[in-house]
């Protein structure tokens, strides 16, 4: 379950991003819809978070898991910044990119339908024929012609109704989809990062809180809290390499913890050491 919680890092540095994507350019999209709404379902619990944190104190040595409280309350902190000092989405928006998911092949399923309808004609026409012709005079090698070319235009109409049928079943996929996002969730997201608030405040050590309130607030984000001991230089904060940890170790690196990890890059003591796998290093060199 600790491992949760450093997942959470870069998780909750995402979801600010499309907030503060969303309040410079306007710009929303379903996917970010997805995004936020699978955040609050997966995250909603808040006795599996402090199960979560206990875990993780207890696991780690003080250094460690301040470290990496810190880099979440950060980015809690600014989650809760952002949703009370801007207007974020509302109803309205979050329906319109969901019916504009559901609506994303209507011009498909138009142009596909036409052309359906258009086979159709000629099809009704050779199945006449063919029905028809056992009521009147006729040779074995017209029979055999009309029934050839009933069944030609029965196989392009089918061929093309498959077509149509096909960009229905991913509308109505859609369609089902949407309407499981279509619900806005942000009001719900910063409630439970209040939630959040208050549970770290009782596992991050008094001297760092006492630290924390006596600082002003920082208006750059890229402007992180750090909390190194003393004699050691953190050359990248958490919030950074939590995102590299994410992506690269299981690829470039050795499976490590992202609190070895971070101690390694910042050349800290760590009886972990990291280990980049074969045929990487110029990869990582980059």
């Amino acid at each position: 379950m600790a491992v949760e919680i450093q997942i959470m890092i870069p998780q909750y540095g995402e979801l600010n991003r499309i907030y503060s994507d969303f309040i410079i350019s306007h710009t929303f999209s379903f996917d970010k819809q997805k995004f936020i709404t699978d955040f609050y379902k997966q995250y909603n619990d808040t006795k599996a978070f402090e199960a979560a944190i206990l875990e993780l104190v207890l696991g780690k040595h003080k250094e460690q898991y301040t470290l990496i409280l810190n880099s979440l309350r950060t980015e809690i902190e600014k989650n809760i910044l952002i949703y009370e000092k801007h207007p974020l989405f509302d109803d309205e928006i979050i329906s319109r990119v969901c019916y504009n998911f559901i609506g994303r092949y209507d011009t498909d399923i138009e142009a596909q339908l036409r052309v359906t309808q258009k086979l159709s004609k000629p099809l009704n026409e050779a199945y006449n024929r063919y029905d028809s012709i056992g009521y009147r005079e006729h040779t074995a090698e017209e029979e055999k012609q009309t029934e050839k070319e009933y069944e030609r235009c029965k196989a392009e109409y089918d061929k093309e109704k498959k077509e149509l049928d096909k960009l229905y079943e991913l509308q109505k996929q859609d369609r089902k989809e949407a309407f499981q996002y279509i619900e806005n969730l942000s009001g719900d997201v910063y409630r439970l990062s209040i939630l959040f608030m208050e549970v770290l405040k009782k596992y991050l050590p008094d001297d760092v809180e006492e630290k924390r309130q006596n600082e002003p607030v920082k208006q750059n984000e890229q402007e992180e809290i750090q909390n190194t001991p003393e004699g050691q230089h953190e050359y990248f904060d958490m919030k950074s390499l939590s995102s590299i940890h994410e992506t690269c170790v299981g690829e470039q690196f050795e499976a490590i913890t992202i609190s070895d990890f971070y101690a390694n890059i910042n050349l800290h003591p760590c009886k972990n050491r990291l280990k980049i796998k074969a045929k990487e290093k110029i990869r990582v060199c980059y």
